[in-house]
């Protein structure tokens, strides 16, 4: 089966990001940036997700929205392809979290301040790389046993790489090496 993975187009999350730094988005629920909507409007007619048997998408709404903008069918959503939740960080600033005596040592302690990219230590009440991937596999298995030519599957970062991370077999350093990009398509084989 040919699997396209599309991450969502700019959202407010990553404007915020970009202008004020360390904004920690996560599951926050925040729609596409004008930018975020042209990325998504230029994959309308794009060869790599057109002619799909099924479009998938994260219930979150910039990827929904994202995927409305260039499905030719109906979107089927499933809570598994959310982006990993940052726990008590989702839909806050870096700056803000550093002052509260509860999260200091998620910015100065080694052993936990490498949460954002690590397969066992995560934000406080959210989830490490590991457990994205234990939540994409069932999805991945069900998608493996439809018999579904070509899917599409618009979804967020770091849920992407742990899909890429079963699919490929890949060790935790070649999956925290792999670019996922707004609404650039990455097609894979899936056996």
């Amino acid at each position: 089966m040919e699997l396209v993975f599309v991450r969502h187009g700019e959202s407010e999350a990553n404007r915020l990001d970009r202008e004020y730094g360390d904004f920690y988005c996560g599951r926050w629920d925040c729609g596409l940036t004008d930018e975020g909507r042209s990325q998504a409007a230029g994959l309308r007619g794009c060869a790599a997700v057109s002619g799909a048997d099924a479009i998938f998408s994260s219930p979150l709404r910039r990827a929904l929205d994202t995927a409305a903008a260039f499905a030719d069918r109906e979107v089927i959503t499933d809570a598994r392809l959310t982006e990993r939740t940052l726990g008590d960080f989702d839909g806050k600033r870096r700056s803000e979290l550093e002052r509260l005596p509860e999260y200091r040592k998620y910015f100065s302690e080694e052993r936990f301040a490498g949460f954002r990219n690590s397969f066992t230590v995560s934000a406080p009440n959210g989830e490490c790389y590991r457990d994205v991937i234990l939540r994409v596999m069932p999805f991945l298995e069900e998608l493996r046993s439809c018999g579904l030519r070509k899917a599409v599957v618009v979804s967020h970062f770091c849920t992407i790489r742990g899909m890429l991370n079963v699919i490929g077999n890949l060790s935790e350093e070649e999956t925290l090496k792999i670019r996922v990009y707004q609404c650039d398509p990455i097609v894979a084989e899936f056996d």
